[in-house]
């Protein structure tokens, strides 16, 4: 467990400065559009592969890749996916769903890649529905696997509830989530508006709290123990938190849960 914590931390943490394998990558005109730097978005592609393997990922696995973007957690998985694996990714940004089936998916069954059209006031204004109607294209428990990186840090209340319904659904009896947030917890509380920590969560919404009232989806934290309701109710048991990065000091290093579907339920 302390290896699987270190892990977690350092998939959300400034990247090390060391040579990583080649892979396939996304170019650095397209990086923008998941806040990467430098040579960022290869590092943190292959920590996120290390972090699922951690979590108990197995080349086998159906993976689901939820707000994909450009591929960033994809492409380390070409090489790691066998045959039987399946990998299926979908997000609200064309031009990164585009690049991504003309680069990674083309040639490759294993892969799928697909556009979501629901609104986003930061990514996709024009969508045609809102993401607290939007239900992921798949059917009921076919994914072993379901990874939520920077999704929920800029969903609101309604949405992150029909995202985590959907996540619910969409997992396996047994099969694990791995979600990144901004939680908020009694240090959060008491850190804010001393300059100490990412994000001062100080503009309440509906549900949740957001540190850029101008654009609220652009930081969106949630309070802690409510999330921890919401797990229960929908057959989650954690298995793991990895809080506290973000509290203590001015980065953006996320928290994570680790989740898992209890086997006798199945439908949410």
């Amino acid at each position: 467990m302390r290896a699987l914590l270190s892990k977690l931390r350092r998939a959300f943490s400034p990247a090390p400065q060391a040579p990583v394998a080649d892979a396939v990558a996304a170019p650095q005109e397209l990086w923008h559009l998941v806040g990467a730097a430098d040579a960022d978005f290869i590092r943190v592609g292959q920590q996120f592969k290390e972090l699922f393997v951690a979590a108990g990922l197995q080349p086998h696995h159906a993976f689901l890749d939820v707000g994909c973007g450009i591929g960033r957690a994809a492409a380390p998985l070409v090489d790691y996916l066998d045959a039987s694996g399946r990998y299926a990714g979908f997000d609200v940004m064309a031009e990164a769903i585009d690049w991504c089936k003309a680069n990674i998916a083309v040639g490759d069954p294993r892969f799928e890649f697909t556009h979501a059209d629901m609104h986003s006031d930061r990514y996709n204004p024009g969508g045609s529905q809102p993401a607290s109607a939007f239900v992921f294209p798949y059917p009921d428990a076919s994914f072993d696997y379901v990874w939520l990186g920077s999704v929920f840090t800029h969903l609101l209340a309604a949405d992150q509830a029909q995202f985590a319904r959907e996540i619910a659904r969409v997992l396996k009896p047994g099969g694990t989530s791995i979600v990144s947030w901004y939680l908020i917890d009694e240090e959060a509380r008491a850190n804010t508006g001393g300059g100490e920590i990412a994000f001062d969560f100080v503009h309440a919404l509906e549900g949740c709290w957001t540190a850029t009232p101008d654009l609220p989806e652009a930081v969106i934290g949630y309070d802690l123990e409510p999330i921890l309701a919401q797990y229960e109710t929908l057959g989650l048991d954690v298995l793991n938190q990895a809080l506290g990065v973000w509290r203590r000091q001015p980065m953006q290093d996320q928290d994570i849960i680790i989740a898992r579907k209890r086997a006798e339920l199945s439908r949410f």
